[in-house]
Parts: C-alpha cells; sequence; structure tokens
C-alpha cells in the first residue's frame, strides 16, 4: 500500500512537469552527451574538458532514450530512481527485520527532519525528493542502500566471487555518480564491517578475501579510466564547493536545529538501545561513525562540505526508530507511549514537508509559497531562450538566465552553478567587465570574441541595446523587462 502510495505520488508529481534547480543542469548534460558522445563539452560553459556531471546515469540516459527529448527521459528516470529507493529500504530493512519496519523507515525517512526541510540533492525528505527524484544523487543513494544490503550479506556468509564483483559495481557506479554519497556508502561499509569484525576474522578465507581484493581493484581502476570526467580533478576541486554546503551546517545550531534535523532526535532512544535488535549494532556504528566524519570535516578540516554526511547521519535514527515500533516487545507500554510521541512528531514532519505533497496537485504558486515552496519553476527568460540555438554560447549576469540557458542545450560565460573545474573567477570579472555601464563597445566586443559569445540575455536596464554599443548584435526579441541580443546573421 505504501509503496503505491508514494509511486502514485511520484507519477503525480512527475506529469506536472514542474521542476527547477539542478533539473536544467541534467537536461543540460543528457543534451550535451547527445550532440557529441565522445567529446562532450562541459554542459555549463562549453569547455572541451568533459565533466564530472558526465556520469554513468547520465549517459545510460542520454544513450538509452535516443530519440526521446531528454526531459522525458529524465523524468521517467525519476521513477525508476523512486522505485530503486523503495527497494533499497525493502532489501536493508526488510529483509532483517520484517515488513512493517520497512514501511515505518520509508515513512520516518521522508517526514522525520525539521520544521523547515531543505530541498537538497541526497536529503530524503518528502519535500526535497518533491524536486530531486530525477537527480543522479536520488539514484546513487538508492544504489547505497543496496550496497549495504549486499555488504551485510557477505558479512554474514563471506565467500565466493558473486557479491563481491556486485559490490564493485555498485561503488563504482555510486562513486562517478554521485561522490558525496560515494562518501556516505563508505561510512556504512566501514561501520558495518568492524561490527562483524570478530566473527568476519574467523570465517573469512584467502580465497573469499582474494575475490574481495580482485574486485575492488577492478573497481578502482574503471574509476580512474571512466572517459567523460577525471576523478583526480573533481578531488581536487572538492574545497571549493565548501562555500555553498554552509547553509547545511547552519542549520545544525539555527534554533537548537528545529527547521533543519530536530524531528529526527526522535528517534535517539531508539538508537541508543538498539544493540540487541536487527541492524541494531550496525545501525549504531553507522550513526557514530558520520557523526565523526561531519564533526572532523567541518571543526577540524573547515570544510561545509562534509555537509553532505547528514543525510547518513540521520537515517540511523529513522531505520532503528522503525525497526524499534514495528518490531514485537514485552513492554507494550512504553511501545505505545514512544508511538504515541513519534505520531505527534510525524504530523509535524508532514506538516513540514505539506509543500512536497501540493507539488503532486495542480495548484497556484501563491498556494506553495503559503507552503515552503519558494523555487520559482517558470523564470521571465524561458521566452526568449527558446530562440538561442543549442551549442552557442550565451553572455548573461543573472544565474536564474544562465540555467535556462543551459536547459536549452546552450551555454554561458559564467557557470550557473558553483563549478570549479574552469576558472570562474575570471569568467565573472568578464561579465562584469562587459556589463559595466562604462565599458566601451570595443572593450565588449572583445570580451564577446573571446568566449564566441553569439547572443546576450539580460535585463533590459543593463543589456548594450544601444545603437553602436555592441558592433555586430542586434536586437533579437523582448519579453518584459528582459531582452535578447544575437549577432547578425
Amino acid at each position: 500500500m505504501l509503496v503505491a502510495c508514494v509511486l502514485l505520488w511520484a507519477v503525480l508529481v512527475t506529469v506536472r512537469h514542474q521542476w527547477a534547480g539542478d533539473f536544467r543542469l541534467h537536461l543540460a548534460t543528457i543534451d550535451g552527451l547527445r550532440r557529441d558522445p565522445l567529446d562532450p563539452r562541459d554542459p555549463m560553459v562549453g569547455a572541451g574538458e568533459g565533466s564530472p556531471y558526465y556520469s554513468p546515469y547520465t549517459v545510460f540516459l542520454a544513450f538509452a532514450g535516443w530519440g526521446v527529448g531528454a526531459r522525458t527521459v529524465l523524468e521517467i528516470a525519476g521513477l525508476v530512481n523512486i522505485a530503486l529507493l523503495l527497494t533499497g529500504f525493502w532489501r536493508l530493512v526488510g529483509r532483517r527485520a520484517g515488513a512493517f519496519p520497512a514501511v515505518l523507515a520509508v515513512v520516518f525517512t521522508l517526514l522525520l527532519w525539521g520544521t523547515e526541510p531543505r530541498d537538497w540533492s541526497g536529503f530524503l525528505d518528502l519535500y526535497s525528493l518533491s524536486w530531486t527524484l530525477t537527480y543522479p544523487s536520488t539514484f546513487a543513494t538508492a544504489l547505497m542502500l543496496l550496497t549495504w544490503d549486499v555488504a551485510l550479506s557477505w558479512l554474514d556468509r563471506p565467500g565466493g566471487w558473486r557479491r563481491p564483483a556486485l559490490l564493485a559495481a555498485l561503488c563504482w557506479v555510486i562513486v562517478l555518480t554521485h561522490p558525496f554519497t560515494a562518501i556516505n556508502t563508505v561510512i556504512g561499509l566501514v561501520a558495518f564491517a568492524l561490527c562483524h569484525f570478530p566473527r568476519l576474522r574467523s570465517a573469512l578465507t584467502w580465497a573469499s578475501l582474494r575475490w574481495l581484493l580482485a574486485a575492488g581493484a577492478v573497481a578502482v581502476a574503471a574509476v580512474f579510466v571512466w572517459p567523460w570526467s577525471d576523478i583526480t580533478t573533481l578531488l581536487g576541486a572538492s574545497g571549493d564547493f565548501s562555500e555553498i554546503h554552509r547553509p547545511l551546517i547552519d542549520d545544525i545550531t539555527r534554533d537548537w536545529g528545529l527547521p533543519g534535523y530536530l524531528f529526527a532526535l526522535i528517534g535517539l532512544p531508539a538508537l541508543f538501545f538498539a544493540g540487541r535488535r536487527p541492524l541494531g549494532r550496525e545501525l549504531q556504528a553507522l550513526f557514530a561513525g558520520a557523526l565523526l566524519v561531519l564533526a572532523v570535516g567541518v571543526l577540524v578540516l573547515g570544510n561545509y562540505g562534509y555537509g553532505r554526511v547528514i543525510p547518513a547521519v540521520l537515517l540511523p535514527l529513522h531505520l532503528a526508530l522503525a525497526i524499534r515500533l514495528g518490531t514485537a516487545t514485552r513492554r507494550v507500554p512504553a511501545r505505545v507511549a514512544y508511538g504515541v510521541a513519534t505520531f505527534v512528531v510525524c504530523l509535524a514532519g508532514l506538516d513540514a514537508n505539506a509543500g512536497g505533497l501540493l507539488r503532486a496537485w495542480d495548484v497556484s504558486y501563491d498556494v506553495l509559497k503559503d507552503w515552503n515552496v519558494h523555487t520559482k519553476v517558470q523564470t521571465p527568460y524561458d521566452a526568449l531562450a527558446r530562440d538561442i540555438r543549442p551549442g552557442t554560447v550565451v553572455m548573461t549576469n543573472v544565474n536564474w538566465a544562465g540555467r535556462v540557458v543551459n536547459a536549452h542545450g546552450a551555454y554561458t560565460v559564467r557557470p550557473s552553478w558553483p563549478y570549479p573545474f574552469v576558472n570562474e573567477q575570471e569568467r565573472r570579472d568578464d561579465v562584469a567587465a562587459f556589463f559595466r555601464k562604462t565599458a566601451s563597445p570595443a572593450e565588449r566586443s572583445r570580451i564577446a570574441d573571446r568566449y564566441d559569445v553569439s547572443c546576450v540575455l539580460a535585463a533590459r536596464s543593463t543589456a548594450p541595446m544601444k545603437k553602436g554599443a555592441l558592433p555586430g548584435f542586434d536586437t533579437r526579441k523582448m519579453s518584459g523587462k528582459q531582452v535578447l541580443v544575437c549577432r547578425r546573421a
């Protein structure tokens, strides 16, 4: 019943075709792969060095859905991602604790975050999933749960080559698809191995260890030879992603954590006493490991990017609570009291995630804003971007305009998402110089020629519309306060 409800909700969200945020970037990625499958240009700025966004997930979608629109392919993938996510919960929890705990695990994971849950990739609250169900992070998170299930099965009965090979393949896909989720996956694998180490040491044979090491070596080699991106470049640039993750860390202390994560703490007692229950020690070790990585990453290394470990901190709380309330116990009054308290918190969580529910229905934007849905789906630049040819470069000084441009298959001079794989500051400086009111026509032409700019998309108050302001360009189209200026044919 729950599976049917969640899938129906995902279908209703999908058929509205109302997407924003990184959805446009993933559209651009699929389009870029289709234009040049062997050597695709960067989906944001059109550089020729490939991109970490060309992951196994997007490569598969680009080729498997050839002949079908990128938007349709991505939306279908979102439904598959939700099905995989539910399968992951069943495999990890249902097989070890039973069907009812698995159902509760899904409910608690969707609802028990905070009063203002974030819409952030890799976060599994209902509000976030309503925007991110098509994202590579959702796919990778589903694979993470399946990886943990395979690892626990192998730890219970080490031996053979099939599970090590499957583990290696899953880890390979996760690392290349969403490295942040790969960190969480590794935290779980290490935590589970430590829990099983005493018995594993006596049961593990050289033959089974050899298969595991061989599969791991092949997976690592496959990561480094992936032709569409360079994992070493991604690892080297990881520190540059720090600042954009500051809100995730701020939510821990803001108003005592209530807006971001406080609802999940209802699961802390269940986790504390989970030792003898199914997955009990494993969840305790996962929680401790994830919390340690989060603390060291933020407090010692000073990198806010470790905020992406937060889902791995909260997930053990959700799962332990589900197993505690979903399995039989002799202490019936305590269980009932705990269940009532959890039900009340779930109602508060449902209210907080109501925006995610309303996304499934055709309601006005004003109504959505009242329920914490602030992301604009349509922008004033959409009507103008349709006149921009795919594969061309556009000059704009507005992030939203740049994201719309990318979604239509064109590139921008300045990245519209944080992107440390190009000289972002130099590009920002050039864009600022281009739109400076005192810039000369010659200076604008020099910057436009440097990046082979075909069009300028900006507000009419800042665009070079006056005659001679940008030689060789004419006003192509206007929409409200925005204008599109393009090179003469």
